[in-house]
């Protein structure tokens, strides 16, 4: 039995499949390999960029993606091999046992739209959701509730704050272009969100003539005052300020 390793990955977006094939799911893999692994996978990425960029020029990001690239490649390329000879010898009821076996493992259950019912008290909310039913989980004191979401998964649960917007008034009136607000989902597995977040969205593509420049500079003013008052609010609960 071997020692415990540190794991690393998977590193950014996921790799696609055959252009010339239909994906059908994204399978993340996690297994150990050597140093002299890596190094021939990152010396064949490499080599297959023309050593661009240099080795003593890449990220720890750069680094891994082209190791995992590699590794991805070599496990479809080596699928892909074998792929037609096994489908000339599958008879049509082990291909659909199959197909059924993948069904059930890469396929996700299709829920309705159930509304939630939330129940406050005490400073917690009770929600249903889809994985471990009734579930009493702490409700902060910044959420504006659930009243409005649907039943979902537990790493769903999401706690969104009072939105707070600044705009401009153009020539069709007042446009919001700052939308922004606290948010947390503190249950997500893959990626942890162990403290609030705040969101921004931050839309304005215009032609604007002199006085509409200046109004909008005056929002832009007034939309940073404000996203910096929100920063220092997350900042605050991450300091351990009441949440």
């Amino acid at each position: 039995m071997t020692a415990a390793v540190p794991a690393f990955g998977p590193t950014g977006d996921q790799l696609p499949c055959d252009e010339n094939s239909t994906p059908f799911a994204a399978v993340t893999l996690s297994f150990e390999v050597t140093r002299e692994q890596l190094r021939a996978a990152l010396a064949i990425g490499q080599a297959e960029n023309a050593g661009e960029p240099p080795l003593p020029d890449l990220t720890v990001r750069d680094t891994r993606r082209e190791i995992e690239g590699y590794f991805a490649g070599a496990a479809v390329f080596g699928s892909d091999t074998e792929l037609q000879a096994i489908d000339a010898v599958l008879a049509p009821d082990h291909a659909a046992d199959l197909d059924a076996a993948i069904n059930r493992a890469y396929t996700k259950p299709h829920h309705p739209a159930i509304p939630q019912t939330p129940l406050y008290r005490d400073g917690t909310v009770v929600l249903q959701t889809l994985d471990h039913g009734e579930v009493v989980l702490p409700e902060p004191a910044w959420c504006t509730g659930h009243d409005a979401d649907t039943i979902g998964t537990l790493d769903e649960v999401t706690h969104n704050g009072r939105h707070v917007r600044a705009g401009s008034i153009g020539h069709r009136g007042y446009v919001d272009f700052l939308d922004t607000f606290l948010t947390h989902a503190p249950y997500l597995a893959e990626q942890p969100e162990p403290y609030p977040l705040v969101s921004v969205n931050l839309d304005l593509n215009a032609d604007l003539d002199p006085d509409g420049a200046t109004r909008a500079a005056h929002g832009l003013r007034a939309a940073a005052l404000r996203l910096e008052r929100l920063a220092a609010e997350a900042q605050r609960l991450r300091n351990g300020g009441q949440a």
